[in-house]
């Protein structure tokens, strides 16, 4: 949710004229793009004690105002971290959590944290509409903390789910983790099923790589020459296709002599 559209939550709290005017000054300052001295005026409102309604939705904004617009996102840290210190209203504890386990996975890269965050999320009762995104981000979190047990236990329960929509996409992830346990066929196994199921190219061509990858560990050559040449030119780095290539060519040569 951006700025613009949680501007009109102020006018729902009750506070003094003055606080009222500062409000309003930090959302003009928004609208012209002047997005740290809106901070600052914000933290004014912080300093008088406003009311603890009107104080989670000044944090909230303080902190998307960080995150969102000023790409600092470990300055925001601290005030999603208050609004879970001192609201009890779930519809917050959610929006926050989402805020940090965002800003933890694909900002920060901090993994613990994120897991932590996506958990709560994923297991949050009544169900979250975004719940299977949040299972989805919980195992990838672990697999980037290198569980990859309690990876593979969440992706098999996401790829059993015919309602989720990454049952498909986990079927990826179990083939990475079988990769990365070296465990050649399993991997294979993994990326055939993933690649029939998949319609987006993109993700078919890393699949491909991959499995090529294993395929040529596996001596397989001439299987892992073939895969590496249908996707020349698609994958993103065509010079190491082109080096495998190579690589395997003179392999194969080799044996041969």
């Amino acid at each position: 949710m951006g700025l613009a559209l949680l501007a009109p939550f102020f006018y729902s709290c009750d506070f003094t004229p003055r606080i009222h005017k500062e409000v309003l000054k930090a959302q003009n300052l928004i609208a012209k793009q002047e997005y740290q001295k809106a901070i600052d005026n914000y933290e004014k409102i912080l300093k008088k004690n406003p009311p603890k309604e009107l104080k989670i939705k000044v944090l909230y904004q303080i902190g998307d105002l960080y995150s969102l617009y000023l790409a600092k996102n470990k300055e925001s840290l601290k005030y999603y971290r208050e609004i879970k210190e001192i609201s009890d209203s779930p519809l917050w504890l959610v929006k926050t959590e989402e805020r940090l386990g965002d800003i933890y996975f694909t900002y920060l890269e901090d993994y613990e944290k994120s897991r932590k965050s996506y958990k709560l999320l994923s297991e949050f009762r009544p169900k979250l509409q975004k719940q299977d995104f949040y299972k989805f981000r919980y195992g990838q979190s672990l697999m980037n903390l290198d569980y990859l047990f309690e990876a593979a236990e969440v992706f098999t329960i996401i790829r059993d789910d015919n309602t989720s929509e990454y049952n498909v996409r986990s079927i990826y992830y179990l083939g990475l983790i079988q990769f990365q346990n070296k465990n050649w066929k399993g991997a294979v196994k993994y990326l055939n099923d993933y690649i029939r199921k998949e319609r987006r190219r993109d993700n078919i061509v890393q699949a491909k790589f991959i499995m090529a990858n294993a395929y040529e560990t596996m001596e397989e050559l001439k299987i892992a020459y073939n895969i590496y040449y249908s996707i020349l030119g698609e994958y993103p780095n065509t010079e190491i296709v082109s080096q495998r290539l190579e690589s395997i060519y003179n392999r194969r040569i080799a044996r041969k002599r």
